[in-house]
């Protein structure tokens, strides 16, 4: 493919879409948005008039008026199903996180992906975080040492009863599975890329903080890996505030802390007594330069060709690690490979 714009339609014009992709599309010289889809009339004339350019119930007529690529941010359980569309229609994809609720259904997407030579890339945007990449290099280095310890946690999606839009929405993400399994995605890749290991156990625990909840609101989970490191992991949704997530990565000669709120990621090392850090900052905000470092490697991988960074079986490798915090928590279990 030349270095011409690349044309590309937005499948779901929802919250994660007008936030993070619309305007990461909007603001890349590399692509050109062709169009925005979604059953629902509100949002699509919304975000079509917001950026100038049509709206269409599917993306038949996306295809039709030239679309090359398609950006698919839709509920998980929805996406798969639009993502094998998209393929059978000729385009590439970059779809969001998770990439199904299910194995069964990412396996189906991951092989006709393969089968068909498209480029399908799973919207782990914040693996592309400067601060992420430096704690890769810091380990890459050794000079965190191994094994590592590391320890994460997700909290967002504050309950808020009166608004009814919000609550609606997460109730269906848990109606599908706890909250691990959506929002823990992240979690698992950072760890998956980080590590550059493969979990072999899974110990998980949950509640309904709730009894209205449809599926667990918190989860917290153990998942070791075959290099002997060791991930805790947690995740609260629908709490009536969102404690700050930690991001910590603890090793025999060093240890790294990553302060998103903050922009900043810390590492501190101790050799021959001397204690020594170094700092890494960025001034954008997060979401702004994840969203935008993951279009252009997906523009990338579709000019090249080359299979993404977060490929479908990185898409298939974090969901595995939901799966099993699924079934540890809810059949007290302990899920190994």
């Amino acid at each position: 493919m030349s270095e011409e714009s690349l044309p590309v339609v937005q499948v779901g014009c929802g919250d994660i879409a007008t936030t993070g992709h619309l305007p990461a599309l909007h603001r890349s010289p590399a692509v050109t948005l062709t169009g925005v889809v979604d059953v629902v009339p509100e949002h699509r004339d919304a975000a079509a008039a917001a950026y100038g350019v049509p709206g269409w119930a599917d993306f038949g007529p996306a295809v039709a008026a030239g679309a090359k690529a398609a950006v698919i941010a839709v509920p998980p359980h929805v996406a798969p199903g639009l993502t094998l569309a998209a393929v059978d229609a000729g385009l590439d994809v970059l779809c969001e996180k998770p990439m199904a609720v299910d194995l069964a259904s990412a396996q189906r997407v991951h092989d006709a992906a393969r089968a068909a030579g498209r480029i399908v890339q799973i919207g782990f945007k914040n693996r592309f975080s400067p601060l992420v990449r430096a704690a890769r290099r810091w380990l890459d280095d050794g000079l965190i040492g191994s094994p590592v310890v590391y320890t994460l946690g997700g909290f967002d999606e504050r309950y808020d009863a009166a608004d009814t839009v919000h609550t609606g929405r997460i109730q269906e993400f848990l109606e599908h599975g706890p909250s691990y399994l959506h929002e823990g995605a992240h979690l698992a890749d950072y760890v998956a890329y980080l590590t550059g290991a493969s979990p072999v156990r899974v110990r998980a625990a949950g509640l309904r903080s709730r009894a209205s909840f449809r599926g667990e609101n918190f989860a917290s989970t153990l998942v070791d890996y075959d290099n002997g490191d060791v991930a805790r992991m947690e995740v609260g949704w629908f709490f009536p505030t969102s404690p700050k997530g930690e991001f910590r990565i603890l090793g025999p000669r060093g240890v790294a802390l990553i302060d998103r709120p903050e922009q900043v990621a810390t590492l501190t090392t101790r050799e021959d007594g001397t204690l020594r850090t170094e700092e890494v900052r960025f001034e954008r905000p997060w979401n702004d330069e994840c969203f935008d470092r993951q279009l252009a490697h997906f523009v990338e991988c579709v000019r090249t060709r080359a299979e993404p960074e977060t490929s479908t079986a990185a898409g298939l490798a974090s969901l595995r690690i939901g799966a099993a915090v699924t079934e540890s928590l809810r059949e007290g279990t302990v899920v190994t490979w």
